[in-house]
């Protein structure tokens, strides 16, 4: 288990090393979103609440510098409450070479499609990228503190109304 302490969390986010971003999103999440629609005066459309469950997932191909999380996503913690999201994969030295102490590459496959995304450290800031064959979602985390991220979620697709969905998790 990770000491993420509110004096620990600091010392870690100050370090040179930084903070780990596996590490701070393994466990579990509660995801309370705002929906909007994206575009003209952004009308209220809903609200949802979400369990997120994040865990560490062993692969059977093993690099340095690689570690993979499982997501789930459902309405609550047992196992027959979650529905299995993606399984991404987290790549510190394939960062971006111009500031790869500070960038972590991220990839997953989702309903077949590539997407990609990044971890800044310096911002602490996930960048999650899906770009399906009808629709692109963005996805932002921002972490606030040792219990909480922000979270931006832009959804355009040709099929709904466009969405920004905004909240915490």
């Amino acid at each position: 288990m990770v000491d993420l302490s509110e004096n620990n969390f600091s010392a870690m986010a100050e370090s040179p090393g930084g903070l780990n971003p596996c590490n701070y999103l393994t466990g579990a999440w509660k995801r309370n979103l705002e929906w909007r629609q994206f575009g003209g005066n952004f009308k209220r459309l809903r609200g949802t609440n979400a369990i997120v469950v994040i865990e560490e997932y062993i692969s059977s191909v093993q690099q340095n510098g690689t570690r993979y999380l499982k997501w789930s996503f459902g309405r609550g913690l047992k196992p027959t409450e979650l529905r299995f999201g993606y399984v991404m994969k987290f790549n510190t030295a394939d960062g971006d070479k111009k500031t790869s102490s500070d960038t972590t590459a991220i990839e997953w496959q989702y309903c077949g499609h590539l997407c990609n995304g990044v971890f800044q450290q310096n911002t602490k800031v996930y960048v999650l990228n899906f770009h399906l064959k009808t629709s692109t979602v963005v996805i932002t985390y921002r972490i606030l503190n040792k219990n909480s991220m922000a979270v931006c979620i832009v959804e355009v697709d040709g099929r709904h109304t466009p969405t920004v969905q905004m909240g915490n998790m």
